[in-house]
């Protein structure tokens, strides 16, 4: 559809609302034909022409010519000019010496009052409908036009201004006319409804007829005054937190308020214009909360309250905003435009701003959760605004999408999920007492925590962490929060639900939460630790981890073992005797065999005495295998001297407890070896069989060796018996502590001297790739690296452990490398070989284990 017949739609559109075909002032000069009208369509018959209609032809003819006649005078005076020109804008009004012209009065008495004065005129129209017709077309063809072309200037107050005045002019020339039609009119009533009306309908047309750019200057020069006024962040001119002082604050009241009379005045603040002012006080609402509240969960202090540290949020400060900054600003200007503000409307207001305080809140709930207890303030905005079961589940749902968004998922370990969880649970205790909202968002959660294979690990390793001596690098490794919790009188009371309906004496009873399940049960407090537990499957799985622990901490080299007694005792309480029983006898073991170990030991120390071997300090743990966890069995073959003194321990525990009969688990124990050489004295604590496979290199016979000592791989794995990925993680160990030194071939020799294997470094070429490829991993040599790639090791070395720490506890070589060229953006530029001889390097530096020919993270 074209433009033109769009326009001509709209003028029929305007033409049928509003009449447009208005009467011409008459001429000086009349006809005297009776009957002939001189005014337009709205000309009509008074109501004395039927009454009269026997009087003389004569007398109609000239009331109608005096009517005519003083018709011509008034609408010739009042008649607005044909056209405008800049000069003289809507043209000059007459002069004052004229308001006295005595013609011009009688014309207009009878020209209003007509049906009196004039009884026989046939044809009369009403002067004050016939000057709201013309100023109606006047304004269509003269203003508008103005209008547009003030619109189309860059500068908003610019177009305002500029606006403003044209209106002002126009009105000047409208209501000039209109005051000397009414001063005909002598009843006061009349006179004002005439002028209201007049006005109403003037302000009418002018406020549905804004330009696009008049709407765009407005909403830019109310949006720039509002966020200085209120403070919000509205606006390419809107005032900073330190440069907004009174002062602006006052003269941008002023300037809006002012703006508002202007408008007001010259009928640019009708319906669109409320509409407008109320849309951007909403965004305003909107921008203050966001900028004033994101991440503030501390309480702000309200003007005239001392009570700042109130445990509340910021509610308190968002209503005193609302009433005192808000409310008023809206009062002031709505009181310009001749409305009203009831209380009812600033009550909605606070409501409102409530509401999307508490939707902020909710949005914040996760970053709530990860700050608690910083961030207690906001959980209580949240407690006091989420009180209905729709608020409830817009929490609950938002919050799952974060969930699942920012935690669960692979690049997080399942210490910060863990961590996180318990942050849940107190928060949500807080929130919700009833649990009821924990409870609908936990389930993704405790599904995806299933999956990780250490999750219980960590938190048993969190419950025997020690709590007077914990460490800020001791918390990031370990969940030891929950040991402080187990350690507190409410978490150590076993949760007795059986009865908990019946609890008539409990005076904080309130009924259960209208969105609670059928199988609802309230908790009596929040229960961290058996939430928790809870969370990670049954009881019983829970319990058979907790004793493949309990049995490696019992069977480490540490002095004591109290705080794993406490432990135990404090879960007996939760779970029962019963369900802990096998791991009482664990510690009885322990302690029983310490006793049994002197005697024994006691013994013993003649026979030992008499060995043509250096004496050895041996000591064992007794276990008793029916109630101890699985333990696996690498045997090996001991050193002869071990060997002996195990054969005579046997012997004297066969005597001391008849009917029972020792089975040797070498390989889970350790040993402190020394050992002597020609520069140096090397004394280590290792694992039993790293001890074994250095013995391997000792002379057996006892004469001075002509050259170091030296043992093939093969030749180690005959004598010993061991598992091969044994024997290469204790043959890396030694190369570590710089003791043993492979010489290519998988031989390996004894560092007798330090400056040996100086020499063998400056002497060592770069070889063939396949033995370069093969010696590398155990060469403590190291070529100077790059910047570039030594950060590309520590992004693949991060990447490792991620993997490990998430995917899977263990890897071969093979997975590893196929995970990190899919996985890593740039894909792993290293070939297997490469990734084997850092992995190598992992290993020795004891941040790595090989076992079973997959790699593992070394627990720590």
């Amino acid at each position: 559809m074209t433009a033109s017949r769009i326009q001509a739609r709209k003028n029929k559109v305007l033409r049928s609302i509003f009449q447009t075909d208005i009467s011409q002032p008459t001429p000086l000069l009349l006809p005297t034909v009776s009957g002939r009208p001189f005014g337009g369509p709205h000309a009509f018959p008074t109501s004395s022409t039927t009454h009269h209609a026997s009087i003389s032809s004569h007398q109609p003819a000239s009331d109608q010519v005096l009517w005519d006649r003083a018709w011509h005078t008034v609408t010739s005076r009042i008649q607005l000019p044909a056209s405008v020109t800049v000069e003289d804008s809507f043209g000059t009004l007459a002069a004052e010496s004229q308001d006295e012209d005595e013609l011009f009065y009688e014309s207009l008495a009878l020209v209003l009052d007509a049906s009196t004065t004039l009884p026989r005129a046939a044809q009369t129209e009403d002067l004050l409908l016939w000057h709201t017709q013309q100023v109606r077309q006047h304004f269509v063809h003269h203003v508008l036009p103005l209008l547009a072309a003030c619109a189309v200037q860059n500068d908003h107050a610019q177009v305002l201004l500029s606006s403003v005045q044209t209106l002002e002019a126009a009105h000047r020339q409208y209501l000039y006319g209109l005051t000397l039609v009414v001063r005909g009119i002598k009843d006061e009533t009349a006179r004002a409804l005439a002028v209201d009306k007049f006005k109403r309908d003037l302000h009418a047309i002018i406020g549905n007829s804004l330009a696009r750019g008049l709407v765009e200057a407005l909403k830019g020069v109310l949006s720039r005054l509002l966020a200085v006024i209120l403070g919000s962040n509205r606006g390419q001119l809107a005032a900073s937190a330190a440069n907004r002082d009174e002062g602006s604050v006052d003269a941008a009241r002023y300037e809006l308020l002012s703006l508002s009379e202007s408008l007001n005045d010259v009928g640019l603040a009708g319906d669109k214009f409320q509409v407008l002012f109320a849309e951007i006080m909403d965004e305003c609402m909107n921008d203050y909360i966001q900028r004033t509240y994101t991440g503030v969960w501390t309480a702000l202090g309200v003007a005239g309250n001392a009570n700042t540290s109130a445990p509340s949020g910021c509610i308190d400060h968002l209503c005193d905003w609302v009433e005192n900054h808000y409310g008023r600003l809206a009062v002031e200007v709505l009181s310009r435009l001749g409305g009203q503000v009831a209380w009812t409307d600033v009550e909605r207001w606070r409501e409102i701003a409530i509401g999307r305080l508490a939707s902020l809140r909710i949005t914040e709930l996760f970053d709530i959760v990860l700050h608690w207890p910083e961030s207690k303030g906001g959980l209580e905005d949240l407690r006091a605004a989420v009180a209905t079961p729709q608020r409830r589940l817009q929490l609950t749902d938002t919050f799952s999408a974060m969930l699942q968004k920012r935690l669960l998922h692979a690049g997080r370990s399942t210490l910060d999920i863990l961590q996180t969880y318990i942050s849940m649970i107190r928060t949500f205790h807080q929130l919700d007492s009833s649990k009821v909202l924990l409870d609908r968002v936990v389930h993704a959660l405790q599904l995806y925590l299933c999956q990780r294979d250490d999750a219980i690990r960590i938190v048993v390793m969190g419950l025997l962490a020690n709590p007077d001596s914990i460490v800020a690098d001791d918390s990031k490794r370990r969940l030891v929060e929950l040991a402080v919790l187990l350690n507190e009188a409410s978490q150590q009371k076993r949760a007795q639900v059986d009865n908990e309906d019946l609890d008539w004496d409990d005076m904080t009873w309130v009924p259960d939460p209208v969105d609670a399940g059928p199988n609802y049960k309230r908790p009596k407090n929040e229960d961290v630790i058996g939430t928790l537990i809870n969370a990670l499957g049954s009881q019983e799985i829970f319990i058979k981890e907790f004793q493949m622990i309990i049995a490696e901490r019992l069977l480490s080299s540490q002095a004591g073992f109290q705080q794993e007694i406490k432990v135990l005792s404090l879960l007996k309480r939760r779970f029962g005797e019963n369900a802990l029983q096998n791991c009482d006898v664990m510690v009885k073991d322990v302690y029983d065999s310490k006793r049994v170990d002197a005697l024994l030991c006691k013994s013993l120390h003649t026979a030992r005495a008499l060995q043509a071997y250096q004496p050895i300090n041996y000591h064992s743990k007794i276990l008793s295998r029916l109630f101890w966890p699985s333990l696996p069995k690498d045997a090996f073959a001991v050193p002869p001297p071990v060997a002996e003194i195990q054969s005579q321990y046997e012997a004297g525990f066969e005597q001391l407890k008849t009917s029972r009969k020792l089975t040797w688990l070498d390989h889970i124990g350790t040993a402190i070896v020394q050992l002597e050489l020609e520069d140096r004295i090397v004394e280590q604590e290792c694992k039993t069989y790293e001890a074994a496979v250095i013995y391997a290199f000792q002379d057996e016979s006892g004469d001075a060796a002509e050259s170091p000592r030296q043992q093939t791989f093969n030749m180690l794995w005959e004598k010993l018996m061991i598992d091969e990925d044994l024997l290469e993680s204790s043959l890396r160990f030694w190369i570590s502590k710089r003791v043993l030194r492979e010489v290519g071939n998988q031989t390996y020799v004894v560092l007798e001297k330090l400056d040996q294997d100086q020499l063998a470094k400056a002497g060592d070429d770069v070889g063939s790739a396949d033995e370069a490829a093969e010696t590398s991993q155990l060469s403590p040599r190291k070529p100077k690296m790059d910047p570039q790639e030594q950060e590309r090791r520590t992004v693949y070395w991060q990447f490792i452990v991620g993997m490990l720490t998430n995917s899977s506890p263990a890897m071969p070589l093979g997975q590893i490398a196929m995970m990190m060229k899919m996985l890593i953006a740039d894909g792993c530029s290293w070939s297997s070989e490469e990734l084997q001889e850092f992995l190598g390097d992992k290993i020795a530096e004891g941040e790595l284990e090989l076992s079973g020919g997959k790699y593992r993270l070394v627990k720590k």
